[in-house]
């Protein structure tokens, strides 16, 4: 999750949603929730291949 952070707040999106994926696949507090509502992650919501992450993973 730390990495992920990093790499959107650096301007690395697709390595963002690289880890991304990786977080949410696994059981964690991190949702695809959270990652909507969390404003480092606003810049990643222009990324279609994101908005498909955060709708494989949303409950």
């Amino acid at each position: 999750m730390v990495m992920a952070t990093i790499y959107t707040i650096i301007g690395e999106y697709e390595k963002a949603i690289d880890e991304l994926e990786i977080v949410l696949s696994v059981p964690s507090w991190c949702s695809a929730e959270y990652l909507k509502a969390d404003p480092i992650y606003a810049p990643l919501m222009e990324y279609p291949r994101f908005i498909a992450v955060l709708e494989r993973y949303s409950k």
